[in-house]
């Protein structure tokens, strides 16, 4: 098992880096924050799981310890993979999906393509017994609406993710959208 590969950074993909580390460059998908953050010719560290199928091996990278425990969890559900627990972990900062799963909501990961309604239901159940350190957040909005709203005005989820770490957690939905808004503008 590959625990964490640190080396320079030779290659970017959409959803992947390549690590050169002693002369071997390792492929490694991560999430957008990482991909977005790292440049050609960066040092770069990444603590990593890998996945052992049949037909193929794969390193996924994370910055920080919390971020490799959620995906872990996440791939321990049943029907999310490594690919959907990666979108997940790209769609908000950590503390934000544990708070979701703590309030029970699915809103925040149905709104991620590729999750359905009883798969988002699916990871709150499983997880919400064995997430730790909840943030108790008040009942104001749901994540997903403001998401689905900004995406539907044109903006991207890097962006959209950025601002919903900014919005008060209390404020009813309109109050949330007009300050993301504002901060997007």
């Amino acid at each position: 098992m590959i625990a964490s590969v640190s080396g320079q950074v030779i290659s970017k993909g959409l959803d992947h880096l390549v690590v050169e580390v002693g002369g071997i460059g390792y492929l490694i998908f991560t999430t957008t924050d990482v991909l977005t953050t790292s440049s050609i010719g960066d040092e770069i560290r990444l603590l990593t799981h890998m996945v052992v199928r049949e037909d193929a091996q794969a390193l996924y990278g994370f910055i920080n310890p919390a971020q490799l425990r959620l995906f872990s969890m996440l791939i321990g559900v049943s029907g999310v993979g490594p690919r959907i627990a990666l979108a997940v972990l790209s769609s908000g900062k950590v503390e934000e999906l544990r708070s979701a799963i703590g309030r029970g909501d699915s809103d925040i990961f149905t709104a991620i393509s590729g999750i359905g309604k009883k798969t988002g239901e699916r990871i709150v159940l499983e997880l919400k017994t064995k997430i730790t350190d909840i943030t108790e957040v008040g009942t104001g909005g749901s994540s997903a609406d403001i998401i689905n709203a900004l995406s539907g005005l044109g903006y991207n989820m890097y962006e959209i993710r950025e601002v919903l770490g900014k919005l008060s957690p209390t404020a009813p939905v309109e109050e949330k959208l007009k300050e993301a808004l504002k901060l997007l503008s």
